[in-house]
């Protein structure tokens, strides 16, 4: 694992849980889409136990549906812990970039900062990725990772097919036969210096991702990490049962969080 140069008083990290989950209803019906039980335990534990055990202190949520519920939780598990909780009620329905407007203040100016959803698990070496930021000056540093297809993927070689598999680790995508342009999958996970706040007007940004990510792109201060470690966002129903060992599909990712949640403790 890196140094993590950066000093605990200004670890920075904003968790985005605000939005409804329409995809996990019926069981956001009820409870927010980050509080969703995984191997007993919510979502948001896990995201918030692994970003504590990486040094981070400064815990920042704009909340949104049911927002209530997400802060009660926060507060109940973790009030012993030494760091300092904020939240925010920046509205059921509001984009992303209104919800950053709203939170923006409290993060202090030309400082970096982590950007995460609230509804991934993870570990991965968050102290190399930042130094690959603050080496380059970046304005913002975007993550990849390699996935598992979970559709039919149809392997071909000069315009044969040679292979059909399930199954498959994808870590690249071609955009274009005739371009040499290489895709990758984002991860989710920014590092943000909020000097990039500037480039873009957050009030009437309504594609937050898309507006500064090009915006910063124009300024040649925005990288790209590949992460080496474990990722696994929860999006559906298919999801939840494939993380938590239901049926005959068992994520491997589902052993390592029995694993940490003695670790995280």
């Amino acid at each position: 694992m890196a140094i993590f140069d950066l000093p605990i008083n200004e670890r920075w990290v904003v968790i985005l849980c605000g939005g409804r989950g329409s995809r996990l209803a019926p069981i956001t019906n009820t409870i927010p889409k980050s509080l969703i039980k995984i191997h007993e335990k919510p979502i948001l534990w896990y995201v918030f136990l692994t970003l504590f055990k990486y040094g981070f202190r400064r815990f920042i949520f704009p909340l949104g549906y049911k927002g209530e519920m997400i802060e009660e939780f926060i507060t109940r598990e973790f009030k012993d812990r030494e760091c300092k909780l904020m939240f925010f009620d920046t509205g059921v329905d509001t984009p992303i970039a209104q919800r950053l407007e709203k939170v923006k203040n409290t993060i202090p100016e030309h400082k970096d900062f982590f950007l995460i959803n609230g509804d991934t698990l993870f570990d991965f070496d968050i102290h190399s990725m930042y130094k690959f930021h603050h080496e380059r000056s970046a304005l913002l540093t975007l993550s990849s990772t390699d996935y598992i297809s979970t559709y039919g993927v149809i392997l071909e070689e000069n315009n044969q097919v040679t292979d059909f598999v399930y199954g498959s680790k994808i870590s690249r995508i071609f955009m274009d036969k005739d371009c040499a342009v290489e895709g990758y999958r984002n991860a989710g996970f920014t590092w943000l210096n909020k000097d990039a706040f500037q480039l873009i007007d957050l009030v009437e940004c309504s594609n937050f991702e898309e507006t500064l990510i090009h915006e910063v792109v124009k300024t040649g201060r925005a990288y790209h990490y590949r992460i080496d470690g474990d990722w696994f966002p929860v999006e559906t129903q298919k999801d939840i049962d494939m993380i938590n060992g239901v049926g005959k599909t068992k994520y491997q990712l589902g052993k390592f969080l029995v694993e940490s949640r003695k670790n995280l403790l």
